[in-house]
């Protein structure tokens, strides 16, 4: 299954220094359309444990080449032949390997944080191999091997990973939309925070993973098995709660007996917020399920509702200013003109959610000293989102996503939006001033 830390093939090459920045020299002017460049060929060349942090070897020919335990950070391999290649405990953070292809590689106890495999290919495949000065043979087909690497926040975006080897895999807050990982096995995988969205997992296993608080909307689940999974807080489809593959999860479902309690729950609040505390009782729809809810007005000031479900429901003009809706799925709800300040809405999902002229400002304590209380919104998605005028200064936005939206008017200013993501946003007349947007995409 892969190969062993201590194997060292016969068929891999050894580099002098001189010959491998000839390689890198010749490949640099390929890469500028100069005549005299010739693109690098570094099959099964045994580059293992090089610093090689930031080298240009894209569309490269890597096929079988050694690249264990190697420093590959910020590496530019877009392109590159990587088939079968043995990346093993490589670091391989930062760096960009889209469209690569990564065929029956080995990328056991790999670091890939916040690398690029965007339109990657890693599934299975025969590959040739031969000894020096022998034939080279055909081995039966293998899956390219992804074991106890790290992922975090890794773009993986319609990469092909059908029958990868992904145990104990940690892909938190990856991004994997449209990913194939059909037949994969997952077992014990950290998918938490994942955007699976889109995502064919069938036939997989991700029996013990955990998949909290992952984006599962408009997955494909026909014989996956769940078992022992963790979905808690993972955001799914209505048809999804009843697909056989998640009926023994513990995914949260709609409780009857809390829906009919609603309507008290929400007077007792009232009562709770005019007297200061003294009457009724704090309403705490922490993880309940209320989809398409008439809830325009409401008075939530201040309620739990870390994980509440909410899709598809109306509080436009409601009054949530320090409500906890951290981790919420709000897809296509209206918060139109919504009283919003203080807000926490950390990891919350909000694509498609209108929040035109809502207020997301900080909220002024008088009754504590003055102290004043921003917005709480990180790694929040706002895809597709209605935000037109939309008040968010002073917020906290880091790595949140308003990919596709619609921020027009939009104020920002003072707010952190470090790593956060513009792409395809419409954002005229949207004011930054003073805002924070290192690293953040999309705003060229």
């Amino acid at each position: 299954m892969g190969m062993q830390p201590e194997e060292r093939r016969t068929d891999w090459r050894r580099l002098t220094p001189g010959q491998l920045a000839r390689q890198v020299d010749m490949h640099q002017r390929f890469l500028r359309g100069d005549a005299h460049g010739e693109r690098a060929d570094l099959s099964h060349a045994d580059l293992g444990e090089l610093d090689l942090t930031g080298i240009d070897l894209r569309h490269a020919r890597l096929a079988g080449a050694r690249f264990a335990y190697g420093r590959l950070g910020q590496a530019r391999l877009s392109g590159a032949d990587l088939t079968g290649a043995d990346l093993r405990m490589a670091r391989l953070d930062g760096a960009d390997l889209t469209g690569a292809d990564l065929r029956a590689a080995c990328l056991r106890g790999a670091d890939l944080a916040d690398a690029i495999l965007v339109d990657a290919d890693m599934r299975e495949a025969a590959i040739l191999r031969g000894g020096a000065g022998s034939p080279a043979t055909q081995l039966p087909p293998a899956p390219t091997e992804l074991t106890r690497a790290t992922m975090h926040r890794a773009r993986v975006m319609n990469a092909r990973l059908a029958s990868v080897m992904a145990l104990q895999t940690d892909l938190t807050d990856a991004d994997l939309r449209g990913t194939s990982l059909a037949r994969a096995d997952m077992r014990n995988a950290v998918l938490s925070g994942a955007i699976l969205s889109g995502a064919d997992l069938a036939g997989g296993d991700f029996s013990g993973a955990s998949l909290r608080e992952a984006n599962l909307s408009g997955v494909v689940f026909a014989g996956a098995n769940f078992k022992g999974a963790d979905l808690s807080g993972a955001i799914v489809d209505a048809e999804a709660y009843e697909a056989a593959e998640l009926r023994d999860t513990n995914l949260a479902r709609s409780d009857e007996a809390l829906v009919a309690r609603l309507p008290e729950i929400l007077a007792a609040h009232r009562d709770w917020m005019q007297s200061g505390g003294r009457d009724g009782a704090r309403a705490d729809l922490s993880r309940a399920v209320l989809l398409r809810r008439e809830l325009r007005g409401a008075e939530l000031g201040a309620a739990l509702m870390a994980h509440v479900v909410l899709r598809d429901s109306d509080l436009a003009g409601a009054q949530l200013a320090m409500c906890d809706l951290s981790h919420a799925d709000l897809r296509g709800v209206r918060l139109v003109k919504a009283d919003m300040r203080g807000v926490n809405l950390s990891r919350a999902t909000l694509s498609g959610a209108d929040l035109s002229d809502a207020d997301l400002s900080p909220l002024d304590l008088v009754d504590h000293g003055g102290r004043r209380v921003p917005s709480r919104v990180e790694r929040a998605r706002f895809d597709g989102a209605m935000l037109q005028g939309c008040l968010l200064r002073g917020a906290r936005l880091n790595g949140a996503s308003f990919a596709g939206a619609d921020l027009r008017g939009a104020d920002f200013s003072g707010a952190q939006l470090r790593r956060a993501s513009f792409a395809g946003a419409r954002i005229e007349g949207m004011c930054l001033d003073g805002a924070d947007v290192s690293e953040a995409i999309g705003l060229d």
